[in-house]
């Protein structure tokens, strides 16, 4: 098919720009082509439309956050993994779209997405809040970029990212309650991820320094394991946390939806 010729390129031209933007890690980018590729073959005009909302908006967040800081802050580039985690699951839902189309299948995307897309605005907008940040868990106050810590501006940017990629799939589906189910599938993944951050999400402390990491390439010039296991569980990192919000966000999309159709049409022939 045609667009299976124009896929990777589109795929590319994303990666590229992420890339020089310095928001992605040469194999960063390489899993951003990859993933692109996917959704812009498998996906058509609806998957592609809500990847570049959620490309979009993410960049332009990050832009908002270089321009706060005087143009100096250097976040770190994105993996391979880190790209599959956010957008691994909206790739594999493209591509087992395309023998089965169904409803519930586009619905399970959007909600992979609409909680990525809520993970990343909670994360650059709540930054800008004075508040102090605290816990989901507790309501305990917690240094600044700690996961599982959030602030009311953040929950905010959470549920307006949520409703973003709600309202574009709602604007497809021609079906005014699919944005607030979107909504609510991704705001969920959003709250999930902050709940496994809070509880699972393994943090060490160094013991040169004596900082709290959740980076376990944490190190010292002296090359000497440094890091002790504080809280959560060694296998579980940020790149896991991620990809179970885009697992409840897609999961509870495909429900709502399911429910939605239960009594208003006949089952589908393969996942219906």
């Amino acid at each position: 098919m045609r667009r299976w010729i124009v896929a990777p390129l589109l795929g590319m031209a994303v990666a590229i720009a992420a890339w020089r933007r310095g928001a992605l890690s040469r194999s960063g980018a390489l899993g951003a082509a990859v993933v692109g590729t996917a959704i812009f073959g498998a996906g058509g005009p609806r998957g592609s439309t809500l990847l570049l909302l959620f490309f979009g908006s993410s960049t332009a967040l990050s832009r908002l956050s270089d321009d706060r800081d005087g143009g100096t802050r250097e976040g770190p580039r994105r993996t391979l993994t880190q790209v599959l985690a956010n957008g691994g699951l909206a790739a594999a839902l493209s591509l087992w779209g395309l023998p089965c189309p169904s409803p519930r299948l586009r619905a399970a995307y959007a909600g992979a997405l609409a909680a990525a897309n809520a993970d990343t605005w909670a994360t650059e907008i709540g930054a800008l809040s004075t508040a102090t940040p605290r816990l989901i868990t507790t309501g305990r106050p917690a240094r600044r970029g700690v996961s599982g810590a959030v602030t009311p501006l953040g929950t905010l940017a959470s549920l307006a990212g949520a409703a973003v990629i709600g309202a574009a799939h709602a604007a497809f589906e021609r079906r005014a309650t699919a944005a607030v189910r979107l909504g609510a599938a991704g705001f969920a993944g959003s709250l999930a991820d902050s709940v496994l951050g809070a509880t699972v999400q393994a943090v060490y402390t160094c013991r040169s320094c004596g900082e709290r990491t959740e980076d376990r390439a944490h190190s010292h010039d002296s090359g000497l394991p440094s890091l002790a296991l504080v809280r959560g569980l060694p296998l579980v990192t940020n790149d896991t946390v991620n990809l179970c919000a885009s697992l409840v966000g897609a999961a509870l999309g495909a429900w709502l939806r399911a429910e939605t159709r239960a009594h208003t049409s006949p089952p589908h022939s393969c996942t219906e």
